[in-house]
């Protein structure tokens, strides 16, 4: 009669490569498996230890930005996409972001008008979805602000997925 295998220690052994795979990997990888996994404190510290290190990088400020409004601590998120604003004026993800942002503070209206004048250089489809979604969005002033904001990103993606597949087709066009 033959044993049965236990999972545990394959499951160690996984862990324990994994755990040595992230230890070789950089502060901004680790952030952002830390922000993945939903340990914001421990994303938030790889993400400042890697911007110490690049201080000019909008990447590592927007990451940052991105794990204070999943924290929905939208003052600091706020202050994180005015500062990608600051230095680098109309950079869309943070325009988008920062709008988000407003709602969660209660600042819903202007938000949203905000968003109906969204603007993304070269992604006609990303900036169409979201115009579109913020002017429906602003008839509906009682959505809830996570709805609300749920709803805006659900039509940034499927921006995102109507720019792609125009791409492709014009990539098909030419090949």
């Amino acid at each position: 009669m033959r044993a049965a295998c236990s999972p545990l220690p394959v499951l160690s052994l996984f862990l324990l490569l994994f755990s040595g795979f992230a230890l070789g990997c950089s502060p901004a990888v680790r952030g952002s498996m830390a922000l993945t996994s939903g340990d914001y404190p421990q994303a938030l510290a790889y993400y400042n230890e890697a911007l110490a290190k690049e201080p000019d990088s909008l990447y590592l400020r927007q990451r940052i930005g991105l794990t204070y409004f999943t924290m929905k601590d939208y003052a600091k998120a706020e202050a994180s996409f005015q500062d990608i604003l600051n230095r680098a004026p109309g950079e869309p993800n943070a325009l988008f972001y920062l709008g988000l942002t407003r709602i969660g503070k209660g600042e819903r209206q202007a938000a949203l008008k905000g968003l109906t004048d969204f603007h993304w250089p070269f992604k006609f489809y990303h900036q169409k979805f979201v115009k579109e979604e913020a002017r429906r969005l602003l008839n509906h002033p009682d959505m809830p602000a996570d709805e609300t904001i749920r709803d805006l990103k659900a039509a940034l993606e499927l921006g995102i997925q109507e720019q792609d597949r125009y791409e492709r087709e014009l990539l098909n066009m030419h090949n």
